[in-house]
């Protein structure tokens, strides 16, 4: 009734009523429905499976009447019945069964609509955003450390080690300048002087272990969560020769080696004197089968990027995975492109994301986003863009 009245209602307003959500197997239903419900779909079915049975069995008897005992009928309790009598009685056998078949069928409609429509609503597209303007290089990294800074604090990290940065420049060549990391250090230090550990003298690698990996050879690797964290710096660039981009300041977990939060600004490299405009920076997600949700009830999934995936694009994805959703991202494979030492063990990762770049026309950069999960198909999740912008000219 409520859903006749509905279309009547689109009807009267000169519009098509939408379409019911794609129906799906009954072995699927029960994923979707709540306690009370299971009740009732199970008795329903069972009176339903009762009657298909009943309406076999009746259709069995007709077809056997069709045959050879059709000439002398089959005995029942001593006697012989007529095919007519047969006919009639087996035709009482089924009108029995489609009865039950009609007495349950409302409700395993019912029931069969409320979860495909409950399966449609998991999987609606999705946007994640997120917008910026442009700061300067010194309050980009102040804002990102400060923030970071505290993170550390609640999550109860006694030392938290800068393993350094890295720069993509504009020509695509991977560098890590020092005044990355002295930078982030220096506006670390000025916040609070003893929780940023000191650098061991050997340097920051990384080095595999069970359960955690070490920062460092001289280092002993975390022994459980919330003890030490790690930090490190990207920048990207997004002008051809490098002076404008975006800035990212990661934390992780040492022991989990899971990033925990994501600072994202943009700015110009290093501190110089501002152009004048501030520019606007736009990043949107667009989830077609809200598959970062369902991911994050599916369990402690933690993924990698492939390494076909964009830099740029794998960064940003990273970004909104932390930062907007409880999907996990993998710090180690970023260890070890920060600080060297081993490179991370495929096995380790069960799960990837692949992201690619796509043409456009020049006006903002878009990348295809997709996932591969270990012994799984390949899942195509949808289209990740960047507009950079400068501000709408103020009316006089």
């Amino acid at each position: 009734m409520h859903a006749l009245l509905a279309s009547l209602m689109f009807l009267a307003a000169g519009e098509v009523a939408p379409p019911a959500p794609p129906a799906i197997p009954d072995a699927e239903v029960v994923r979707y429905l709540k306690s009370n419900e299971l009740v009732e779909w199970s008795n329903s079915l069972r009176i339903s499976m009762a009657g298909e049975s009943r309406v076999k069995t009746g259709q069995s008897i007709l077809a056997t009447v069709g045959g050879s005992v059709a000439v002398t009928g089959p005995k029942v309790g001593g006697l012989t019945e007529t095919p007519e009598q047969v006919k009639v009685r087996t035709q009482k056998i089924i009108d029995e069964g489609n009865a039950q078949i009609q007495q349950a069928l409302p409700s395993l409609t019912r029931l069969r609509g409320v979860a495909a429509a409950r399966a449609a609503e998991l999987i609606k597209p999705v946007d994640f955003t997120e917008d910026f303007t442009q700061k300067p290089w010194e309050a980009a990294v102040a804002q990102g450390v400060g923030r970071l800074q505290k993170i550390s604090r609640d999550m109860g990290f006694t030392q938290t080690h800068l393993i350094g940065g890295i720069a993509v420049l504009g020509d695509r060549s991977l560098s890590r300048p020092a005044m990355l990391s002295q930078d982030v250090r220096v506006a670390w230090t000025k916040l609070d002087e003893r929780s940023l550990a000191p650098a061991p003298a050997d340097g920051y690698a990384h080095v595999p272990g069970q359960p955690a990996p070490a920062l460092a050879k001289s280092l002993k690797p975390a022994s459980a969560v919330k003890q030490v964290g790690v930090l490190w710096v990207e920048f990207y660039a997004l002008t051809s020769d490098g002076s404008v981009g975006l800035l990212f300041l990661r934390l992780a977990d040492a022991y989990s080696m899971r990033i925990i939060s994501s600072e994202v600004a943009l700015t110009e490299f290093g501190p110089r004197a501002s152009r004048g405009v501030a520019l606007n920076c736009a990043l949107e997600l667009r989830d077609d089968r809200s598959f970062l949700p369902r991911l994050a009830q599916g369990g402690e999934w933690v993924l990698g990027f492939s390494r076909m995936s964009d830099p740029l694009g794998s960064a940003l994805l990273a970004h909104l995975c932390v930062s907007q959703t409880k999907v996990g991202i993998s710090a180690a494979p970023y260890l070890f492109i920060v600080a060297g030492g081993t490179p991370v063990a495929p096995e380790s990762l069960r799960a990837r994301w692949n992201v690619g770049q796509k043409e456009t026309d020049g006006s903002y950069l878009a990348y295809s986003v997709g996932s591969q999960a270990d012994a799984l198909p390949a899942v195509d999740v949808g289209q990740l863009t960047l507009r950079v912008t400068a501000p709408a000219p103020v009316k006089k």
